[in-house]
């Protein structure tokens, strides 16, 4: 009798994406300082969803890694523009032109960093805050939104501003754009506060 050899079934595309992901992170944990290893990072996290693996493994990149026209390249990248939000990456383009390494402690750290540490003045709610999250409490807002909820603008903008939710806060700002729905003022005091707290 013939002896079959057994398989171990394919995993899942997202599971095999996460798994990846991992060994990357290993990867970059064991050189800090290889850029290679830090864009491979970078090229499996673009393969998950959700914008928080990519913020992390470009975060710890600015921490390991020197700043040159090689690590521009990365944060030019379409992929990678499409995903962040306009004020993550504008801060993350400041850091490279800058030409100082990212300190270690930092604001623009997530908890898929390996080599990064969000700073204290992040609140512990911002860090739970997932990328779903932020979509759920759009998609829950909208409606509100558009009708001119004053007090549902108020606790959404609150929102954003004690969780430091910056996708939530830009979605929501460019679907009532879209829609032709003039935005107060607090709005703009929300993108400055947002900005200042990435920019610090």
């Amino acid at each position: 009798m013939t002896q079959q050899t057994l398989h171990a079934p394919p995993l899942p595309a997202a599971a095999a994406a996460r798994l990846f992901f991992r060994r990357a992170s290993r990867l970059v944990l064991q050189k800090p300082a290889d850029r290679l290893a830090h864009e491979d990072r970078v090229k499996q996290a673009l393969a998950l969803d959700g914008v928080e693996p990519l913020q992390g493994a470009l975060v710890d990149m600015l921490v390991g890694c020197a700043s040159d026209s090689a690590l521009s390249k990365v944060f030019l990248q379409r992929k990678v523009q499409e995903r962040l939000s306009p004020l993550v990456l504008g801060a993350m383009l400041a850091q490279v032109s800058s030409g100082e390494p990212l300190p270690r402690v930092n604001k623009l750290a997530t908890r898929w960093c390996v080599l990064a540490t969000p700073s204290l003045d992040v609140s512990p709610r911002a860090l739970l805050c997932g990328t779903d999250d932020s979509r759920t409490i759009v998609a829950n807002a909208i409606q509100a939104l558009l009708e001119g909820d004053v007090e549902a603008e108020m606790h959404f903008l609150d929102h954003c501003v004690s969780s430091n939710d910056v996708l939530a806060f830009m979605l929501a700002r460019k679907e009532l754009g879209r829609r032709g729905r003039a935005l107060s003022p607090q709005w703009e005091e929300v993108m400055e506060a947002l900005q200042k707290r990435i920019n610090q």
